[in-house]
C-alpha cells in the first residue's frame, strides 16, 4: 500500500513540475536612427508572446523558447512605421544580444527567473 501511494505521489510531482513554465526577465532598448528612444523590461513566459509599443511609430513582439540551461531562441517581430521585419536570435542568458534593421535596433538582455 506504501508503494502505491508512493508512485501515485511521484506521478503527480512529476507531472505538475511538467505545467511549471520557465519565466523570463527581459530587458530592452529601443533605438532610433541611433538615439536611445526606450527602455522596457518586461516579464516574460516561456513560448507566450510579449508585446510592447512605444509611441505609434515603433513596436515589437517578442517570443522566448528556451535551447538549454545557458540558451534561449527569441523570435521577434519589430515595426517600425510602416517597416515590419522578423528575427530570431539565439541568446545566451545574461549577455546582451541585438538585433538590428539598419536604422533601428533593438537590444535584449534575457535573465532565466523562474523554471
Amino acid at each position: 500500500m506504501q508503494v502505491k501511494i508512493g508512485l501515485l505521489l511521484a506521478a503527480v510531482l512529476a507531472s505538475g513540475s511538467s505545467f511549471a513554465a520557465d519565466a523570463y526577465k527581459v530587458s530592452t532598448s529601443v533605438f532610433k536612427d541611433g538615439e536611445l528612444i526606450a527602455s522596457p523590461v518586461m516579464l516574460v513566459n516561456a513560448e507566450e508572446m510579449a508585446s510592447i509599443a512605444i509611441g505609434t511609430d515603433f513596436e515589437y513582439n517578442l517570443t522566448v523558447k528556451p535551447s538549454n540551461e545557458h540558451t534561449a531562441k527569441v523570435i521577434t517581430t519589430v515595426k517600425a512605421g510602416d517597416n515590419l521585419t522578423e528575427h530570431e536570435t539565439t541568446v545566451a542568458y545574461d549577455k546582451e544580444a541585438t538585433v538590428d534593421n539598419g536604422k533601428d535596433k533593438l537590444t535584449l538582455l534575457v535573465r532565466k527567473i523562474a523554471s
